[in-house]
């Protein structure tokens, strides 16, 4: 067998198990806002430090899960993008907390962002803090923050997202598995037109 037959193969190997490792996190299911039945689904692609997807997160997406998700239009799925090692950890702690409290936690990350992430001092020991008042105990936070296999699986999603979809910032959003695909933390009307296109209906 040639050198280069076996490297392929160790390289398929390791793609095979962090794929695997992904599939298998119950850590890693998906977490959305709206009903699964919903005619579409928007997945958005996230990083906890993006100031943008902060900006769509506080003041665009209360809008649209008003109009679009509480009447069972529109399904939306929160995929991380990590961009740097201080959102990676914060993916990974967002991921450990109970199912009720994820989005809260993001929330509230999303909204403290300047201050947790941007303000100074330890962005990883302000971020263990949140988690505490969300309800994590501090010793899971720490090692929920440092657990490599979940992070790997998180970042085994960021590639497969980036080889599907060609995503490379964010936020990104994924219209019905690629039909359409907003860049940037676009206006409510810029993504009612889509929906609405889609939906067959008018504004």
């Amino acid at each position: 067998m040639s050198s280069v037959f076996k490297a392929f193969l160790s390289a398929v190997f390791v793609a095979l198990v962090a794929s695997s490792a992904f599939a298998e996190d119950a850590r890693m299911a998906d977490r959305f806002v709206g009903k699964a039945s919903a005619p579409i689904k928007v997945d958005e692609y996230m990083s906890l430090t993006c100031s943008h997807c902060a900006e769509f997160y506080d003041n665009i997406l209360p809008k649209l899960e008003k109009r679009y998700a509480e009447t069972g239009k529109v399904r939306f799925v929160l995929h991380d993008f990590p961009l740097d090692g201080v959102s990676l950890k914060a993916a990974a702690v967002a991921r450990c907390m109970p199912e009720d409290e994820y989005f809260p936690f993001v929330k509230i990350l999303f909204s403290a962002q300047k201050s947790w992430a941007f303000g100074g001092g330890n962005p990883e020991a302000n971020l263990i803090q949140y988690a505490k008042l969300g309800g994590l105990p501090e010793d899971k936070a720490k090692a929920c923050a440092n657990d490599t296999k979940l992070q790997n699986a998180i970042i085994a999603a960021r590639t497969e997202a980036g080889k599907k979809y060609n995503v490379e910032a964010t936020p990104t959003f994924v219209i019905n598995d690629g039909l359409e695909i907003i860049n940037g933390a676009q206006s409510e009307e810029a993504f009612a037109a889509v929906f609405d296109r889609l939906l067959g209906t008018k504004k």
